[in-house]
């Protein structure tokens, strides 16, 4: 049977460019990431075809699989882009009204976003260091881009069904600039290592998300009822994203530790402890929290609070016990968080679609402080040193290293928030294509729709 699709106008024609402002935006958007590709980014050398010595030699000298280190992380990079296309994408699907505008708009974010980091990358470097260095592009540079896209990924979380595809491309011009900008403020002024972004990816993309709904102006009772429901089918497609998202997490983590296997290999262990962990105490504590029911909102998402929480101190020399405490933790917090948390949120005004708050957000936090904890604890400060190699720091102590993840959390925090509200506030102009207050979390005004789109049954609210 071939299904009768149907489409319906913009939600918003209050627009100076009209029902044409995706494609001018998304046109001028990719012209401007091509041209900026083409200024700020080169192939890496090892990329460049090389010939024999003397000027008529044709011969191509051909490079051994093992002289590029990098090589050996293809695997963790596809897991950690199957991550962000695959995971998130199905992940955002739990809305009956918004299942296509979850997964579609993700790939979009991410078609965008992988490009445009390697310039941000550029970009940042030339404003901190004085100096114009073209990114090269390799496979460091490809992790690092889906580290960023992550960030952006969790901010739709939050923003989810509330911004129009023009303001998604905006966002992610934007939020990339802004977390690169936090980045290095972290790593390299404050000296904090966060191999997996606990803070840097995760909390940031969160708490970017809440400041971009607040410049926007977005609260929970604007949002139809109607529109927040879920189904059978919506839920099924986000629980597969969430064990996409579960099994590929060591690698998200682990990924750009390429150049030292012994740290890479702790990652991937300590990693796959905390969210093993986790998986257990949210079930565990969503029955609990709602009287003997497991809760599937909180399946999809607390399951995954080990992999955030464990992000700063996955590269730690810890005992196997700390990992599995700290995903424990998270999954109980993660857990009580979406039961308990986000309807103080909501009373407060905070809307937050997707809960990036309680499974990225909070659990991000969370593990910062952890990993301070057993910088406090440890005798050793070599494992909690700013570089990956991990050697000691003549003039670094426990309770300077404590410090200084405490100011981190703390600009990471403010500078999430600062930006996003701004963001929120670019893209409120005229120019920007808006979502009508009735119809937020409803992807009708984008997409041609079966004509049956509205038999499914509403089961849950999410």
């Amino acid at each position: 049977m071939t299904a009768n699709y149907h489409a319906i106008s913009s939600p918003d024609k209050k627009t100076m460019l009209g029902r044409f402002s995706l494609p001018i935006f998304g046109y001028v958007a990719f012209a401007l990431v091509l041209i900026l590709f083409g200024v700020c980014t080169t192939l890496d050398g090892n990329s460049v075809l090389k010939l024999g010595e003397g000027a008529n030699n044709r011969t191509r000298i051909i490079i051994p699989a093992g002289a590029n280190a990098m090589m050996g992380s293809y695997g963790m990079m596809m897991d950690a882009t199957a991550m962000c296309v695959m995971g998130f994408g199905f992940l955002y699907a739990f809305c009956r009204k918004y299942t296509w505008g979850g997964i579609a708009f993700n790939y979009l974010i991410c078609g965008m976003c992988f490009l445009w980091c390697h310039v941000c990358t550029c970009i940042i470097h030339a404003i901190f260091n004085g100096e114009f260095v073209k990114t090269e592009i390799n496979l460091a540079a490809m992790i690092s881009a889906d580290l960023v896209t992550a960030a952006v990924l969790i901010t739709f979380g939050v923003i989810y069904g509330f911004v129009s595809p023009c303001q998604l491309i905006v966002i992610c011009l934007l939020e990339p600039l802004a977390m690169k900008f936090n980045e290095h403020i972290v790593v390299h002024y404050l000296n904090t290592s966060d191999a997996g972004g606990s803070i840097l990816t995760h909390a940031f993309g969160a708490f970017f998300g809440l400041g971009l709904t607040l410049g926007l102006g977005v609260k929970p009772k604007h949002i139809p009822e109607e529109n927040r429901l879920t189904n059978y089918v919506s839920d099924t497609f986000s629980l597969v994203g969430t064990i996409v998202l579960w099994m590929f997490w060591p690698s998200f983590n682990g990924s750009l530790l390429f150049d030292d296997a012994s740290v890479q290999h702790r990652v991937v262990v300590n990693t796959y402890l905390a969210i093993c962990a986790s998986c257990v105490t949210a079930m565990v504590t969503s029955h609990l929290v709602h009287g003997g029911k497991i809760n599937m909102l909180e399946v999809q998402n607390a399951t995954l609070a080990g992999g955030v929480s464990i992000g700063m101190s996955c590269s730690y020399n810890v005992e196997p016990w700390v990992p599995v405490l700290i995903g424990g933790l998270a999954g109980a917090l993660s857990s009580v968080g979406y039961g308990h948390i986000s309807g103080c949120m909501e009373n407060l005004g905070a809307m937050d679609s997707a809960g990036a708050t309680q499974l990225h957000g909070i659990p991000g936090i969370f593990g910062a402080l952890a990993a301070g904890i057993v910088v406090l604890a440890t005798t050793n400060n070599q494992y909690f040193a700013a570089d990956t190699v991990w050697t000691e720091m003549d003039d670094n102590t426990n309770g300077k290293q404590f410090g200084m993840i405490i100011a981190s959390i703390l600009a990471t925090v403010a500078i999430a928030v600062a930006t996003g509200i701004l963001n929120g506030l670019l893209i409120r102009v005229p120019i920007c294509e808006k979502v009508e207050r009735k119809m937020y979390i409803n992807e009708a005004p984008y997409f041609e729709l079966p004509d049956d789109e509205d038999t499914t049954i509403k089961v849950s609210s999410a």
